[in-house]
């Protein structure tokens, strides 16, 4: 490579304050490097840590061969997102990217929450609307109202959505990458299989349905899962890590990851009535232990800058590339030509 830029995100001390005192504030640095054999001009987009209440960016160093590179944002989310171009011509293109996190686990004390939503900020609004993948009319309302049914506040409510994801769908190791999460199609068919982003995506439909705000939660696995190795268990590469959680929102944002709970019934077979499956099943509504990298929630929309044809894209966990104007498949790219890397 022949060039070689190193910036820091000094805005994120200045703004952010320190992590919690939690006993699992963890950091690691996360290295992304591609290398591109086309000789067409090639634009990438490569997902960016958020900050958070609970994680904080430190630090980006970018190392590439592009013509150009900036991080910018999603108009409607405000994903951020590393974006580069590459010239036509000039052999291999390469990028390693290396993003600083610090971050921790999150708990919750219900106790000190309120049972039900009675006003909600402007931009949780935004995560009780449909987008084309998580719809909350037709048969995903018929659904939400019947499970809630009785219930007599949100917090009831959402609990039974999060016990009746769990208990009715299964992880299917056959589908290809972290799922499509489409929700109208699992309902409609009564295929309840998929993997995380297909069954934390119904969690959130259903809760959208019912009028409580939620929304998935796209990031990767960067160590070892406190509560299973069969739920995380990330060696230095961390290519095929990619994991979508879910939050909902009661006073402010709630974590779950009912897709996690049918990971550990799959990869340790077990059964539902297992005391580990329900000491996981129970942490898992509200809590999240730290082994894992946020990067943003969002769903059906468009990147920045927008893909040549004008297309929204499902969701944004892997990076994706055009070459010469067409999107190349993102799993051949995250898992061919490009990889996540630990660093410490």
């Amino acid at each position: 490579m022949d060039r070689r830029d190193f910036f820091k995100l000094i805005f994120v001390a200045l703004i952010l304050p320190k992590l919690g005192n939690s006993k699992e504030v963890k950091r690691t640095k996360l290295s992304y490097t591609v290398k591109l054999p086309f000789e067409e001009g090639i634009r990438l987009w490569v997902p960016v840590p958020e900050n958070t209440e609970y994680q904080r960016l430190l630090s980006v160093e970018v190392r590439t061969t592009a013509s150009y590179y900036d991080i910018k944002r999603d108009r409607v989310y405000g994903a951020p997102i590393l974006y580069a171009e590459f010239k036509e011509g000039g052999g291999i293109k390469e990028l390693e990217v290396i993003f600083d996190v610090e971050y921790q686990s999150r708990s919750t004390n219900f106790s000190q929450l309120p049972k039900s939503n009675h006003t909600l900020p402007e931009e949780v609004i935004l995560f009780l609307k449909p987008t084309e993948h998580v719809p909350t009319d037709g048969i995903v309302k018929e659904y939400a109202d019947r499970i809630t049914s009785g219930k007599k506040d949100d917090l009831e409510k959402v609990k039974a959505i999060y016990d009746w994801v769990v208990e009715n769908t299964f992880r299917d190791p056959k589908i290809l990458g972290c799922g499509t999460g489409d929700v109208k199609s699992m309902l409609e068919t009564g295929y309840f299989g998929g993997k995380c982003t297909d069954i934390n995506s119904l969690f959130v439909a259903l809760c959208r349905a019912s009028g409580i705000p939620a929304r998935e939660v796209f990031g990767i696995r960067v160590a070892p899962s406190s509560l299973s190795k069969g739920i995380s268990s990330v060696s230095r590469d961390a290519t095929k890590a990619q994991h979508c959680r879910a939050e909902f929102y009661l006073g402010r944002w709630i974590p779950v990851d009912p897709a996690d709970v049918r990971k550990l019934i799959l990869e340790e077979n077990l059964s539902l009535s297992d005391p580990k499956v329900k000491k996981v099943r129970g942490f898992l509504f509200g809590n999240w232990d730290a082994h894992w990298i946020a990067f943003n929630s969002a769903r059906d929309f468009s990147l920045e800058p927008p893909l040549a044809n004008g297309e929204k894209v499902n969701e944004f966990m892997y990076p994706l590339a055009e070459v010469d104007g067409k999107l190349i498949d993102k799993y051949k790219l995250t898992f061919e030509l490009s990889k996540y890397t630990i660093i410490d």
